[in-house]
């Protein structure tokens, strides 16, 4: 099923929630989650575009009248009821305020809220959330948390999310406020590839064919590499920006293939990316508080940054803050991650390398 994940609404005086149900057509969207912070007036199934809808009530909502019964074709969550049934095989948790265990505590300590939501409840494999008007993923193993942005008062544009729950795949999106000058274009992100060549010999083939299907022609790697993948021919099309550990060293990179040297920053197109592979770890204590107060120390040296890269961990990490958005693609071993951001007009896309299907069994004579 294909997800479109928005939240608060509140009194779109941009009139952006048709150019998001628009955009919901053209991704094939086949029913929306609000996370909450919805007006009277948006309860009109013709607004969203008469798909099904599950929206979250917040607090001062669940005693009004308007919201005792819902539109025909949506649902309503409540607090101490938030989980609904997407398929006979998977469940979700709409709510609104959820993002707050990470303003509040940590990635980590968000990370264990979900696993006991998911140790409440079978079947579920996705906790959304809102009221924090910017976007917020945390990838888990069996549960992930996304929070869309907002449509209304976000840091850029008007923001949603889709979300595809075959593939797992989310790509954060928006409508954006004006139109800028440049072309897009699509960087590839990805960390944490060690042996993966050993582990899965066509992995780099796959990755290249997910990446041209995106547009990519641009690649940074994080780091965590294994020296003998530099130059891999299965990436001969891009150019791959990579990082090395202090002990790792190349003697001859390929034309196409560029180490990170200058202060771990890469310049694609104008854009500036920071990087640094170890603070995946370091963000798993920090609260969003913390995170953008370390954002506004790299800022003081890198006034021009507007991502910052990093990796380190299994599980891939976005958190979008007003001075810079940092994102952390996951690793390659366990869950085959990748990232792509495409620019200007800020899509962030999380998926999967797709992993071969079991061998058959051979046949019992």
């Amino acid at each position: 099923m294909i997800l479109g994940i928005l939240s608060d609404t509140h009194e779109d005086e941009a009139g952006a929630l048709p150019h998001i149900i628009e955009e919901f057509r053209k991704r094939k969207v086949e029913k929306i989650i609000h996370c909450g912070d919805i007006e009277e007036k948006h309860l009109d199934p013709k607004l969203f575009g008469n798909l099904p809808v599950i929206c979250a009530l917040v607090d001062d909502q669940v005693t009004k009248e308007r919201f005792q019964v819902p539109p025909e074709g949506w649902d309503f969550t409540k607090p101490e009821d938030r989980v609904r049934d997407l398929t006979p095989h998977e469940r979700i948790y709409v709510g609104h305020k959820k993002s707050f265990d990470l303003l509040r505590g940590s990635e980590a300590e968000l990370a264990h809220g979900l696993q006991k939501v998911r140790m409440q409840y079978d079947r579920i494999r996705i906790i959304t959330g809102g009221h924090t008007h910017h976007a917020i993923y945390q990838q888990g193993r069996l549960i992930s948390f996304v929070n869309p942005g907002a449509v209304t008062d976000s840091f850029d544009g008007h923001e949603f999310a889709v979300f595809d729950t075959k593939t797992r795949e989310i790509v954060f999106c928006r409508i954006p406020r004006t139109s800028p000058i440049k072309d897009n274009f699509s960087v590839g992100v990805i960390s944490d590839s060690l042996n993966i060549s050993e582990m899965d010999p066509g992995f780099w083939k796959k990755l290249a064919a997910e990446f041209e299907k995106r547009g990519v022609r641009e690649i940074i790697h994080c780091g965590n590499i294994c020296v003998n993948d530099v130059g891999n021919e299965a990436l001969a099309k891009f150019q791959v920006h990579y990082n090395l550990r202090s002990d790792q060293k190349v003697e001859k990179n390929p034309d196409n293939w560029h180490p990170v040297v200058d202060k771990s920053v890469v310049e694609i197109n104008g854009c500036r990316f920071y990087i640094q592979l170890d603070l995946g770890a370091e963000l798993l204590e920090k609260s969003e508080y913390e995170m953008s107060k370390l954002c506004l120390s790299l800022r003081r040296n890198h006034p021009e940054i507007r991502f910052v890269l990093c990796g380190f961990t299994s599980n891939a990490l976005y958190e979008e803050g007003s001075e810079m958005r940092i994102v952390n693609p996951g690793d390659i071993i366990t869950d085959r991650n990748f990232a792509v951001i495409c620019l200007p007009r800020t899509e962030i896309t999380f998926g999967h390398v797709p992993v071969d299907p079991l061998p058959p069994l051979p046949k019992v004579a």
